[in-house]
């Protein structure tokens, strides 16, 4: 028996916007889909989301919305969460998952030349 399937809407370099309703919206980006199934270990998953946006996978966190809900963002941290958020996908054809990349910025940079 096949395990359950979802078509990964993988979304990175936008940003989120509140409508008048609360809900959210992601706007602008880049945007890949990748077929992700119940057997896919979370590493793997986020290895590959890396390699599709030519990032650091150490510095980006994967979220989405549940079915139904545009208001609170679920983060997937482990497998335990990428399974779930399959299930919750189930019925749906598409999952979007949003991708947000955490600049890493030196504590401290002077910008000021080393003049005396």
């Amino acid at each position: 028996m096949a395990g359950k399937k979802v078509i990964a809407i993988l979304q990175s370099g936008g940003e989120f916007e509140t409508n008048q309703d609360g809900s959210l919206s992601y706007r602008g980006g880049d945007a890949h889909a990748r077929e992700i199934d119940e057997n896919m270990k979370y590493r793997d998953f986020k290895r590959e989301v890396a390699e599709v946006f030519n990032s650091n996978h150490g510095n980006m966190s994967i979220k989405y919305f549940l079915p139904g809900n545009k208001k609170t963002l679920i983060t997937i941290s482990d497998d335990k969460d990428l399974n779930c958020m399959i299930k919750f996908h189930a019925n749906s054809a598409t999952a979007d998952i949003y991708v947000i990349t955490e600049d890493v910025v030196a504590a401290h940079v002077s910008n000021m030349s080393a003049s005396r």
